[in-house]
């Protein structure tokens, strides 16, 4: 994932993507992120508005959680991961770091 669009983001970012529902870029947003898997990742929209398709801000117990109560999700899941590879993945500490920036962006 990148995205030149907001300064002081990491070039990349790994990050939870729990679900496959898809969003169309309002005509008046930019694209913020995509990949090779999922175009349209998140977009901004002026500084109004950040629209996202996967989550920044789970901490380990959190991740563990939604595995747990949602597990029927990678039965179906196009990163065929299992529940206990997600569970026991690094959250990566510049994820907290690139919301922060995201929504600091918003308020500039």
């Amino acid at each position: 994932m990148q995205s030149k669009l907001i300064t002081g983001l990491p070039e990349s970012l790994e990050v939870l993507h729990w679900h496959e529902e898809m969003f169309d870029i309002p005509k008046e947003a930019d694209v913020l992120f995509s990949n090779a898997n999922l175009q349209n990742q998140g977009f901004v929209l002026g500084k109004q508005a950040v629209g996202l398709q996967f989550h920044l801000e789970p901490e380990k117990d959190n991740i563990k959680e939604i595995v747990v109560n949602d597990s029927q999700y990678l039965s179906g899941s196009m990163f065929k991961q299992t529940a206990k590879q997600i569970i026991e993945h690094p959250v990566p500490k510049e994820n907290k770091r690139a919301m922060f920036r995201i929504l600091d962006y918003l308020t500039e």
